[in-house]
């Protein structure tokens, strides 16, 4: 199976290993993006969803690590397009874990939680990586447009994941897609930054060395069409110009011009698919005599203007 870049970069997050402080990070935004709660029998009970096994199984980790919480693992399996296993945490404790992580009902504020749960760096860098986790996808870099985004359905979450991507200068943008808040990168070597950011190094050495080598055969193919394009241009210039000087030789005018413009005239005859700058390099090697670049242009010019001339004398006959 094919696993997508989005994915390995996920499951690299979920081999890390967090502080408790970096983990209980991580673990507000996954639950602020992708958890519910519920009232049932046994009180407030919270539940958390993903399609990926192994996130699952981190999130459950550090849950059982951080609240001691009983949590019932559930699987279901998607009945539309891919019908992928989706995974279930619910979770008892939810008033006590939610308040410890400045999400109690009523009471979640960005700002708090900046002051109070992501007062380090650290910590900062695992908010994002949860989030991630919970609702982002990047585009591999082989394949497609460079672009990474995170899908929230709270306008106030997506605000303060824009706030704080940008405190690393990644120049996060946003808008509103399908009833979700999108916060997204464009730029590859902001995208790569963001990786960087949340600790996937193996994610950012794959991400920039395929930027790389894809950047380096764009260049390659822009350099060759650009090169392509000016052989072209000579070839068509060229043509035009033996027309000319053909038309002059036919009607017995070319000898009546000055010297200079009947050597370059030869010389253009000689050599039709060369460019002026290798045309002037052969006219010293040819006459011994230099002749730059606007001086061969002025004798093309010269000699078009007396083909025009000549032509429109016959066009009157």
């Amino acid at each position: 199976m094919v696993v997508s870049f989005s994915r390995r970069v996920k499951e690299e997050i979920v081999f890390n290993e967090f502080e408790d402080c970096c983990a209980k990070a991580l673990v507000a935004s996954f639950i602020k993006i992708n958890g519910t709660l519920s009232l049932n029998y046994q009180g407030l009970s919270l539940s958390l969803r993903t399609e990926n096994a192994k996130i699952a199984s981190k999130i459950h980790k550090l849950l059982k690590e951080l609240y001691h919480p009983q949590i019932e693992f559930l699987v279901s399996r998607k009945m539309k397009l891919k019908k992928n296993n989706v995974y279930y945490l619910r979770v008892t404790k939810a008033k006590e874990i939610l308040d410890d992580l400045m999400m109690g009902i009523g009471q979640y504020e960005p700002s708090d939680m900046e002051k109070l749960l992501l007062r380090k760096e650290c910590c900062r860098r695992a908010f994002l990586a949860g989030a991630f986790l919970a609702s982002g996808s990047v585009n591999d870099p082989k394949t497609a447009n460079y672009h990474l985004e995170m899908s929230v359905s709270d306008e106030k979450m997506a605000q303060f994941l824009q706030y704080l991507m940008n405190q690393y200068a990644l120049n996060a943008k946003m808008i509103k897609r399908r009833g979700k808040h999108i916060v997204y990168l464009k730029a590859s070597e902001k995208i790569g930054d963001f990786l960087r950011a949340i600790g996937t190094d193996q994610s950012v050495l794959y991400f920039e060395g395929t930027r790389i080598d894809r950047d380096f055969s764009n260049n390659l193919n822009r350099l060759g069409n650009c090169d392509i394009a000016n052989e072209m241009k000579v070839l068509s210039t060229s043509k035009k110009q033996i027309e000319d000087i053909q038309f002059l030789i036919e009607h017995d005018h070319l000898m009546q011009l000055d010297e200079k413009t009947q050597h370059v005239a030869l010389l253009r005859l000689a050599h039709p698919e060369t460019n002026l700058l290798e045309l002037s390099v052969e006219y010293e090697k040819v006459y011994g005599q230099s002749i730059s670049k606007s001086g061969l242009h002025r004798r093309f010019k010269k000699l078009n203007d007396e083909a025009s001339l000549l032509r429109s004398l016959y066009e009157k006959q």
